[in-house]
């Protein structure tokens, strides 16, 4: 048996600078790595998993509501864990590819999709609210623009040799308040948008888990194109 401590070793260290992660996720991470090692999953299967917890959130959230949104809510935000697991899996069998990032960009997509159209589409049919529809909506179009930006982003700097301007901007904000707060959190991470999300589905707040993060998401993928745009 592999023991967890081998598995920790390839933990991606940089997530660590996410402070949720570093104080809440990180462990039920390692743990979660540690047992799809032993089971000896394959690190795209992992991923499917994200996905499969996804759906099950999104089927409570659609067919049962109720106390089951805290369960929903559970589900979903356990596949950030996973999220995070399925590349300390694929680093720990040397096996990170583009094509295992691509699957992995997909596979993300698609759970926050049905998620978004189960709590968008069980509101409007029970209130009737063409409102819920236009911000769902605009909610999966920015998600989808985040990992646009991300990737223009990351063209950008290649074709341009360019420094992470986002990263430089993180650090400057940082040094403003003297350190206090680590760069990584001027980020809109992984573990903020889960967790935002999660905190829609368990107070079932449509309103407030749409317009938050279509809010936030916005200002990150326009600051991107903003930076970009003399280019």
């Amino acid at each position: 048996m592999v023991s967890i401590k081998e598995v920790e070793k390839h933990f991606k260290r940089d997530h660590l600078t996410r402070p949720m992660i570093k104080y809440f996720y990180y462990k039920i991470t390692i743990w979660s790595s540690w047992i799809f090692v032993n089971l000896r999953f394959h690190e795209n299967f992992v991923t499917f998993l994200s996905l499969f917890f996804a759906l099950i959130s999104a089927y409570l959230i659609f067919f049962v509501g109720g106390s089951w949104l805290i369960l929903a809510a559970v589900f979903f935000v356990y596949g950030l864990v996973i999220d995070l697991a399925d590349g300390t899996v694929a680093r720990y069998y040397g096996r990170g590819s583009v094509l295992g990032l691509w699957f992995d960009e997909v596979i993300g997509f698609l759970s926050y999709f049905v998620v978004f159209m189960a709590v968008m589409m069980r509101h409007f049919i029970d209130t009737g609210d063409l409102w819920l529809i236009a911000l769902g909506g605009y909610t999966i179009f920015s998600y989808m623009m985040i990992n646009y930006a991300a990737l223009f982003s990351q063209f950008m700097r290649s074709k341009h040799n360019l420094e992470n301007p986002v990263e430089k901007l993180r650090k400057k904000a940082s040094g403003k308040i003297g350190g206090f707060l680590n760069p990584g959190a001027f980020a809109f991470s992984l573990d903020v948008q889960w967790t935002l999300v999660g905190l829609g589905i368990l107070f079932n707040a449509p309103y407030f888990l749409f317009i938050a993060f279509s809010v936030i998401s916005t200002v990150q993928w326009g600051s991107r194109f903003f930076i970009f745009w003399g280019k």
